[in-house]
């Protein structure tokens, strides 16, 4: 495997489809175009891996991106990514828990109001979602509204931007505590990175798919100006202060 192609920083170029290339957004956010299993043997300092993988399901998106080509019929093998990192969390491990060891930290994403009456939903869609992880932690549970164009918490997350797409909130909430460096091999629309950026942790993020790829990057640099922006202006009130005090 030849070393990945360095992408132009550019706020407005595309994504570029081919062979592995890396675009570092930021010191603490860096991100792969191309399979994560091609890049697998390049990673380092990986500290955790956090994802939302394909379950293999055969499910096709029948509202919101039924146009989009992309659907989850592909296998996937946790396996590989347990020796990547020291801490793992995946989404939708119900659906492979057959390869992965047996685990207490299980987390429940709740779709629904807690005090939703489930008894005459005739949809056919899950109403919660499941996550295995090793973190050593007892089984936990997170409600966070998520059913159709109802989407609770941050405006973001009212944009359509992939099929399979989570809440911010939610992998800010799956996130573990001692972990500096968080991998997503399977990126998506770049979710994850949002919010390792608003939980301070640094990002690699890796998805093939030069479109969803592009919204990624997009995301995230979007983020990563207001989150600048936030610390500019932070400095900029305590170096005020600052004047203030030494000069009175």
């Amino acid at each position: 495997m030849t070393a990945p192609q360095d992408i132009a920083i550019t706020p407005d170029s595309p994504a570029v489809s081919g062979s592995v290339q890396r675009l570092v957004l930021h010191s603490s956010v860096t991100l792969y175009l191309g399979d994560c299993l091609d890049i697998l043997p390049m990673l380092e300092g990986v500290d955790s891996v956090v994802s939302d993988p394909p379950y293999g399901i055969g499910w096709n998106p029948r509202v919101n991106h039924k146009n989009d080509a992309w659907r989850d019929d592909e296998d996937f093998d946790p396996r590989l990514w347990l020796a990547v990192g020291k801490k793992h969390l995946f989404w939708g491990g119900n659906y492979f828990a057959h390869l992965l060891p047996p685990s207490q930290s299980w987390h429940a994403w709740i779709k629904r109001p807690s005090d939703f009456d489930f008894s005459n939903d005739p949809r056919t869609y899950a109403t919660m979602e499941l996550a295995w992880s090793d973190f050593g932690t007892k089984a936990r549970h997170k409600v966070h509204v998520w059913d159709g164009g109802k989407r609770q918490g941050d405006k973001d997350n009212r944009t359509f931007c992939h099929p399979s797409q989570k809440p911010i909130e939610l992998m800010a909430w799956c996130l573990p505590a001692d972990s500096g460096t968080v991998l997503d091999p399977y990126m998506g629309s770049g979710t994850t990175g949002i919010a390792c950026i608003r939980t301070g942790r640094r990002f690699i993020g890796i998805e093939r798919d030069p479109k969803h790829f592009d919204t990624a990057r997009r995301r995230i640099e979007a983020e990563l100006r207001g989150d600048l922006f936030m610390q500019n202006t932070q400095l900029s009130d305590a170096q005020r202060s600052e004047q203030r005090h030494g000069s009175s």
